[in-house]
């Protein structure tokens, strides 16, 4: 149950929104707040101008003395009004509630007119989608509220408005995010894209703050799925959807992607479809250009007019001294080196570098603190000169060499991992390669590597289950460290034949290795790694933020993680090996997601695999179920030209399937947009399906169109959409350039 203490986390105004929206939703009305301290004795008033009026007062106090509600008793006393409740953030005695009852006697007809601390707690209970809307409750509660979303999204979006609230004072807003609430207020949809280290997850985070600011709910996704499980459809709900480097981190993930462009787009659409949804996204611009080389349904206008690029010339003179002197400030950074950059001018140089990036001037700020006084300005001018350097030099000189391998072992896995896993990782390392190559590691010392590496190179955390788990600090230091890796082909091998975990093997395969793909030594040394440890692989576990996640390993989830690689190198060996264990798979007993793995694996490699196409085509049918199995069938048709044969004689089976199939998805949906999104698939689909299939799709969508009929007679959707604007004077470059002068901020009289 809530146990909120209002009076310490709330502000009068703050509660008394709170209570707005609590008694509203109690009450069954929808009371309006007036101006805070003109009340007259009403905080909150409801009137339908027929048959009553009810007026609301709220008191945020740890104390309700008599002379308090003598005085709002007077006040009652020259309104007219039917009813009259009186809501106050703190507990009340039985005797208190008895003298309210006394002295409002005219107005309230007993208990059930008085709300307290615990009587409010009992109401965001009951409606938790109120709770989840007044963040600062559970900003500044311990407590997990399952009942507010899923766990790890929970944590997630709690750990992520705690991160804002702590840097907010490092953000300097320009005309960036006036542009981006422009596209957002008219599309409800947007793409940052620009070059690492530019800022695009800052404005991201600037823009949720304006949306906070406005009462939205705050989600950070790391996938679609994610999004289609917790977007409410309720018009009245504000909820702002966050997706971070949506194409991967460093670059396309393939594993991300592949399959999944059309659930990508379906989202959008679904966000964009109801009223006060928005979605953000942030992506590195070249990849997204491969992404929309690649799927043809990420290379629309749509998505073209959706982006904002950013770039150096987003930052004004203006905008650049801003965040230098903010990152200054706010950092641990003494006035003995602050005086440095002063003195000699140098944060003018560093204020027009053409490498000038927030990722860099942040990074510089807290790496190069400790760097001697009398040295730090031209530390941090070489630094700008060279964006990697900052890494470099920690790398080369401050860690062991057995820190460096640990690096190494961590870029190879790709994602997040337990301390226990990496340290199997590590001793693995150690048998298959420190001993013969007599590197100077030892994986009893794993703990002192990881402690040499931790506030540098990565960070440790907990999971929600008290589990130990290490990530890379920030995106810039796996850039440095990719460009350490990828050209380095003994070190690749070596990473290979040490791949003690299966997601560890794929990703330095599809990955790590993509310049050496023709390379007949690595690809012989790839073949035998795999063959030797194949049934032995196991997946490290899933982490997100809060959760935990350990996914089953199966066998199509091998070959599919695999194909990109084998298509691209031509390693035939490794190839047979592949397809040996794809035929030893039974179809028939795959969920859709997996059956479309198999197919499209089936569709690449048909040629060297025995597996007759009549047995393929009758497994597909057998197991369609829901429409996803529907368009896993229309694969068939790129595979082999006996498919329009097969069909016609197997037409009535056929068309009963996907009849039922269809129909169980209309059955099994219960929200507008998902029904509309079925509209949507199955446009898509149609010409492709009609081809074959005598299926009357029209009474579908008339049946899909009554079931939404009645939904929205159901729901009122009357709200008009919201638009967010922020408030902050933005310049224009011209004014910028024309008018500001870095000098008033850098003098040392601005930094004491």
């Amino acid at each position: 149950m809530a146990n909120y203490d209002f009076q310490n986390i709330l502000s009068p105004l703050d509660f008394e929104y709170l209570t707005r929206d609590l008694l509203s939703a109690d009450l069954k009305i929808e009371l309006t707040a007036f101006a805070e301290g003109k009340d007259g004795g009403v905080d909150l008033r409801y009137s339908d101008n027929k048959k009553s009026s009810i007026v609301v007062q709220c008191k945020r106090s740890k104390n309700i003395t008599k002379s308090l509600l003598e005085e709002e008793a007077k006040k009652l006393k020259k309104l007219k009004f039917d009813k009259y409740y009186f809501v106050v953030s703190c507990n009340l005695s039985v005797k208190k509630v008895d003298q309210i009852k006394d002295l409002f006697k005219d107005w309230i007809e007993g208990d059930k007119n008085i709300y307290s601390r615990q009587r409010l707690n009992q109401l965001l209970d009951k409606y938790p989608e109120i709770q989840r809307k007044h963040y600062k409750l559970w900003l500044n509660s311990s407590k997990v509220f399952n009942v507010i979303i899923n766990q790890h999204l929970f944590e997630r979006s709690k750990a992520l408005i705690s991160s804002i609230q702590k840097s907010y004072k490092y953000y300097v807003k320009n005309n960036s995010i006036k542009v981006a609430l422009d596209i957002l207020n008219r599309h409800q949809f947007l793409i940052i894209s620009g070059i690492p280290g530019i800022g695009k997850t800052t404005l991201a985070k600037l823009l949720l703050w304006e949306y906070l600011q406005k009462d939205y709910e705050i989600i950070e996704i790391r996938k679609i799925l994610e999004g289609e499980q917790i977007l409410t459809e309720e018009s009245k709900s504000k909820q702002v959807f966050y997706f971070d480097d949506f194409l991967g981190e460093n670059f396309l993930k393939y594993d991300v992607i592949e399959g999944r462009s059309y659930d990508l787009v379906q989202f959008i659409n679904r966000v964009m479809s109801n009223k006060n949804k928005i979605l953000i996204m942030t992506t590195r611009e070249y990849i997204l250009t491969q992404a929309k080389e690649k799927y043809a349904k990420l290379d629309t206008d749509e998505l073209n007019i959706h982006k904002y690029t950013l770039d150096l010339n987003t930052y004004t003179k203006r905008i650049r001294t801003l965040i230098l002197y903010n990152h200054l400030y706010y950092s641990d950074v003494s006035l003995e080196h602050i005086k440095e950059l002063i003195n000699n001018k140098v944060y003018k140089k560093i204020i027009n570098h053409k490498n000038y990036s927030p990722r860099i001037i942040e990074q510089m700020t807290i790496k190069l603190a400790e760097t001697e006084p009398d040295k730090y300005a031209n530390s941090f001018l070489e630094n700008l000169n060279n964006p990697f350097g900052i890494w470099d030099r920690a790398f080369k000189a401050e860690i062991s060499e057995g820190a460096k391998y640990t690096l190494f072992i961590l870029l190879s896995i790709g994602r997040p991992i337990f301390i226990s896993e990496i340290k199997e990782a590590l001793d693995f390392f150690y048998v298959t390669i420190a001993l013969k190559q007599g590197i100077n590691f030892r994986p009893i010392d794993y703990r002192d590597y990881i402690k040499e590496l931790e506030d540098c190179f990565i960070k440790t955390n907990l999971t929600d289950e008290g589990t130990h788990f290490i990530d890379f600090q920030n995106p810039s230091i796996k850039d440095f460290l990719l460009e350490l890796i990828k050209p380095d082909k003994d070190l690749l091998i070596a990473l290979i034949e040490s791949s003690f975990y299966f997601n560890q093997f794929a990703y330095t395969v599809n990955y790590l290795c993509e310049r050496f793909r023709k390379d007949n030594k690595l690809n012989k040394i790839i073949y035998k790694h795999l063959t030797s440890r194949y049934d032995e692989f196991k997946n490290t576990y899933t982490i997100f933020y809060g959760m935990e996640l350990r996914e089953t390993l199966k066998e199509i989830d091998k070959i599919d993680s695999l194909k990109n690689y084998l298509k691209e190198s031509k390693n035939a060996l490794m190839e047979d090996f592949v397809i040996k264990k794809f035929e030893s798979i039974d179809s028939k007993k795959l969920f859709h997601h997996d059956e479309k793995k198999y197919l499209s694996f089936f569709k690449d490699f048909k040629d060297k695999i025995k597996i007759g196409f009549n047995d393929l085509f009758s497994s597909t049918l057998a197991n369609i179920d829901w429409f996803g199995n529907v368009k896993n069938f229309l694969i068939l048709k790129e595979i082999s030209t006996d498919f329009d044969n097969l069909v016609k004689s197997n037409q009535i089976e056929i068309d009963n399937k996907i009849s039922n199939a269809i129909n169980k998805e209309i059955e099994y949906k219960d929200s507008k947009s998902s029904l509309e999104n079925l509209i949507s698939e199955l446009d898509e689909e149609i010409d492709n399906i009609g081809a074959f299939s005598k299926v009357d799709f029209h009474s579908f969508t008339q049946d899909i169109q009554d079931k939404i009929e009645s939904i929205d007679n159901e729901v009122d959707e009357t709200s008009e959409k919201e638009t967010v604007e922020t408030d902050d004077f933005i310049e224009t470059k011209k004014e910028s350039e024309d008018k500001f002068n870095e000098e008033e901020y850098f003098n040392i009289e601005m930094f004491e």
